[in-house]
């Protein structure tokens, strides 16, 4: 068994109309699906992209999904007036795969809405439609269950919280791995798709919010901030400007001062410096974003007992809800949707902290180990009822 997924493909781009370069790339271990998200970023390169789908590969195998990592994405400013043209050729480009084998989602530059209105002004489904062969479904099931990603709840639709929601509950339970049962006190790194997203889910769950950063500037304060205000404002919007008059504005390295419980990285590789690292006052770190703590910060802020969940774990949120919506044989709600991402969530990181813990390794070993260990059979999705199934064999091998 290998230890880790390889990168079998690569497929380049390069646009004829502007010159610039896009990437995919698909690691694993050969399943019928391959599923990450498609990005927008200036200075994007192959090596990163490789990195990105090898690490979501790694997410997959923790979650006992048969499915292989991706990412795309193409070297482009998101604010610049080609993007919407650009990103829509790079679609166009991608198609065959799109409908063979990649399933794409959200990541940084793109929003759901965006990519699913130029996959159908190209004359596809979805970007996800290749989750419907994968997954034998017929095209009337699939929209059904593909519309559950458009239900608004609580201000945010399933396809704008998925993934935020997801990380929320992992930094909850790393924080009650850390005996902390007082209500909880939080920071979050970014406020784009993810940090919005695990906003709102924090909030609903008691989570006083202290402070959060975008890339500009840092909001701060000690009675909690108004979430509901950062919510309002558009995607992308100044946080100084939406909590104007609620909190204060500090410099954008304030967020990782703050004294937290925890602290969610939603924003960019390299979060956190060794200099950070060092100083840095929460009890738990979920990192969200993919690559958000280099191997070094991750040792350091182990040794001085910060509980840190990785990437692959605290970020696997959007994998986890693929399957919480295509595994279940009948369609679920949205509710149902978001309450099973949250409870795999949650019981991964009681998985992975509790066998750090036992074997005194880091929770990213303990992770590694078990991602190992796991050989999904089977179509993509369905890890609820392989899981349900191997219980009922065991307690049948058991009476």
């Amino acid at each position: 068994m290998q230890d880790h997924a390889r990168t079998d493909r690569i497929i380049r781009y390069v646009d004829r109309v502007e010159g610039f370069h896009g990437f995919l790339a698909i690691a694993g271990h050969g399943h019928r699906l391959a599923a990450g998200g498609c990005r927008v970023v200036p200075g994007l390169n192959e090596g990163t992209i490789v990195a990105l789908a090898e690490a979501m590969a790694l997410k997959q195998r923790l979650l006992g999904l048969a499915v292989d990592g991706a990412k795309a994405g193409i070297d482009y400013d998101p604010q610049a007036p080609g993007k919407r043209e650009a990103l829509r050729r790079f679609l166009r480009f991608l198609r065959p795969h799109l409908q063979e084998r990649y399933s794409a989602g959200p990541d940084r530059g793109t929003t759901w809405e965006e990519l699913e209105g130029l996959a159908r002004e190209e004359g596809m489904v979805s970007v996800k439609g290749a989750v419907a062969r994968a997954q034998e479904l017929d095209e009337p099931e699939f929209r059904r269950r593909l519309a559950v990603l458009d239900v608004d709840v609580n201000g945010l639709t399933v396809g704008q919280r998925r993934a935020g929601h997801a990380l929320a509950h992992a930094a909850i339970a790393a924080c009650r791995q850390q005996s902390v049962n007082r209500p909880l006190v939080a920071a979050i790194q970014g406020f784009g798709n993810l940090g919005r997203g695990a906003a709102l889910a924090l909030a609903e769950a008691g989570v006083m919010i202290a402070a959060v950063s975008d890339e500009h500037a840092s909001v701060t304060s000690d009675d909690g901030i108004d979430v509901r205000a950062l919510l309002g404002s558009p995607p992308g919007a100044a946080l100084a400007e939406a909590a104007a008059g609620r909190a204060r504005t500090e410099a954008r390295e304030a967020v990782l001062q703050a004294p937290v419980d925890v602290l969610v990285l939603a924003a960019v590789r390299d979060a956190v410096t060794l200099t950070q690292a060092r100083a840095l006052p929460a009890t738990a770190v979920a990192v969200g974003a993919n690559l958000g703590l280099r191997p070094s910060v991750e040792e350091l802020l182990h040794r001085r007992g910060v509980e840190v969940v990785p990437d692959f774990v605290a970020g696997s949120g959007g994998s986890a809800s693929m399957d919480a919506l295509f595994g279940p044989p009948l369609c679920p709600d949205a509710g149902q949707v978001l309450s099973a991402t949250a409870a795999v969530l949650g019981e991964l990181v009681h998985e992975v902290m509790g066998r750090a813990r036992a074997g005194d390794i880091r929770p990213r070993e303990a992770a590694m180990a078990m991602s190992r260990s796991r050989v999904p059979p089977g179509k993509p999705y369905g890890r609820a009822r392989r899981v349900a199934a191997a219980g009922a064999t065991a307690g049948g091998a058991r009476g």
